[in-house]
């Protein structure tokens, strides 16, 4: 069968009316599945530029956001001892975090949808983290507190937020005057803090080993 179908075609001539319309029909369905597959390649780069941004700017405003309850925190420490400090300290908190809603998340791939979404557990953790120690804690060290993480949470969403818009094209950050140099801030700012947490530790520690060293043991037993 294969070879009766080989020698008909080699009988068939290329100028036949039939030939040239198999041949124009096939050449028609090629170049229209390329079209559409070029246009669903086009779509799907929009969707996910489009997608990335709304991300980005999520996360960039989310990072505004931690830095305005920084100032917060900051402000209720600088309250004077006493019912006043306790009463500011009760707005100060981290913030909550949310990506909006009706997200085209297939458009992108597996790998940066996990690190997307590992982000807002992140900041849910170190909310629950704030909330005990705000049971526990004096209000001046929960707004130290609030500080360091507001900080870390808002460094890290610029992060992510960069790396997003970088891996699809979306359009560059142009942040204002007053964000221009918010991250290297937030850097200093946790720097500074990590080192003053270590240097309190340190001191703690060399306090804890002198008492114990001066504490004299019992060198006689107890009489019967």
């Amino acid at each position: 069968m294969p070879q009766e179908w080989l020698e008909y075609l080699q009988r068939l001539s290329w100028n036949t009316p039939m030939t040239l319309a198999l041949a124009s029909g096939a050449i028609g369905s090629v170049i229209t599945l390329a079209w559409i597959s070029a246009r669903d390649a086009r779509e799907r780069r929009r969707q996910r530029r489009e997608t990335a941004l709304e991300l980005a700017l999520s996360l960039e405003g989310y990072a505004r956001t931690c830095r305005t309850m920084m100032h917060k925190a900051a402000w209720a420490a600088a309250e004077p001892v006493g019912p006043i400090r306790c009463e500011a300290s009760k707005g100060v908190s981290i913030p909550a975090f949310a990506y909006p809603d009706k997200l085209h998340w297939r458009v992108l791939s597996r790998r940066v949808i996990s690190d997307l979404r590992e982000y807002p557990a992140t900041v849910h953790s170190a909310r629950e983290y704030v909330d005990a120690f705000r049971e526990f804690g004096e209000p001046i060290d929960l707004c130290g507190q609030v500080e360091y993480e507001c900080a870390k949470a808002a460094k890290c969403a610029l992060q992510l937020a960069r790396a997003t818009r970088r891996r699809h094209g979306a359009a560059t950050w142009k942040p204002g005057a007053k964000d221009s140099s918010m991250e290297r801030e937030l850097s200093d700012f946790i720097k500074i803090a990590e080192e003053k947490r270590k240097a309190s530790l340190d001191l703690l520690t060399e306090s804890t080993v002198g008492r114990r060293t001066d504490a004299q043991p019992f060198t006689q037993p107890l009489s019967a």
